[in-house]
């Protein structure tokens, strides 16, 4: 549906064309999440607004349906395209009905009048992102993430074929991060649309999208989301940090381990999460099988965790890990 031919996104300023990556040979298709992905100041927004008709390209061109951009009418295109921008709507007293009922022009014509049909897709898209129940309520009285289901809705009721979003989950919290993008993909799947959307939220993006658009400053790759980690493309956006992707585990945070090391034994069930405490305070953990040196051996028991100083032979109990790693920090 959407078809980028060395397409050149950027700045210009004054005859200095300031472009923020190479040119751009893409392709998404209706029925799938597209993820475009890149590190900051790449031009993700950039494409989005260009892809939008919000800006103008430096150069090469962006098919819509194997029809350049700009050989759309203003409503033919808003019958094409919709697009959610980063941040907020300026206006705070509106409902949050006719927010999304504004999505509706380019079919109300000169009068503005919503027909039934308008007002069954305005109905349907507050339903498919849970906003029903707030539709009277004023976009000052919304939460951020509220705001931004509204602003999908709004996008929804569009009934655009491709829906551009500029990081459509950046104000809500993981639930609702992981709603929006499972209703984004079942609609995409159901009615063949195209969501096309920046994020820097990876380890969704990862789990969630069909394809990734992958920005570098100088170089660029599209592919889907396994491809990508296979061929390690993705890496230089972790490197500079030590962060990386491993498969079943998802994205991994490495610490340092320089307090030492301990031995970790006890029921299956409660290892992994003492472990994980252990190791963010800074401590390497060894099964005991393993015979390293260790300042102590904690044994984890289905209601009490034991720690053994190797030093003294005293024992101590906990009753949670957070009084464990206290007392850690302070007396090992």
């Amino acid at each position: 549906m959407i078809t980028l031919e060395e397409l050149r996104i950027g700045y210009r300023k004054g005859r200095k064309e300031l472009p923020l990556t190479v040119p751009l040979s893409f392709t998404a298709t209706g029925g799938e999440m597209t993820g475009i992905v890149g590190p900051n100041g790449v031009g993700k927004s950039t494409l989005l607004r260009t892809l939008a008709r919000q800006q103008e390209p430096l150069g090469g061109r962006a098919l819509l349906h194997e029809k350049p951009l700009g050989g759309y009418g203003r409503d033919d295109f808003a019958r094409m395209c919709s697009f959610v921008p980063a941040g907020h709507l300026p206006v705070s007293r509106l409902t949050v009905y006719d927010t999304v009922a504004m999505a509706r022009y380019p079919y109300t014509g000169w009068q503005g009048r919503l027909t039934p049909a308008d007002e069954q897709a305005v109905r349907r898209a507050l339903e498919e992102v849970h906003l029903t129940t707030m539709h009277d309520k004023m976009l000052g009285e919304l939460s951020d993430g509220e705001r931004q289901r509204t602003l999908i809705a709004r996008a929804l009721a569009q009934e655009t074929p491709v829906i551009l979003l500029d990081e459509p989950t950046a104000f809500l919290d993981i639930p609702n991060r992981y709603e929006v993008l499972q209703t984004m993909r079942k609609i995409s799947e159901k009615e063949k649309k195209l969501f096309l959307f920046s994020t820097h939220d990876l380890e969704f993006l990862l789990e969630t999208a069909d394809k990734i658009w992958l920005l570098y400053p100088d170089k660029a790759y599209e592919g889907s989301p396994e491809d990508l980690l296979r061929e390690k493309l993705l890496d230089p956006l972790f490197r500079s940090t030590g962060i990386g992707y491993e498969i079943g585990r998802g994205l991994h945070i490495p610490h340092h381990t320089d307090k030492g090391t301990v031995i970790l034994t006890g029921e299956p069930a409660q290892v992994p999460w003492i472990a994980k405490a252990l190791i963010r305070t800074g401590y390497a953990v060894a099964k005991e099988q393993e015979e390293q040196p260790a300042s102590c051996h904690i044994t984890a028991k289905k209601r009490e965790i034991l720690l053994e100083e190797k030093k003294s032979g005293s024992k101590i109990g906990f009753k949670t890990i957070y009084s464990l790693i206290l007392y850690m920090r302070k007396h090992l």
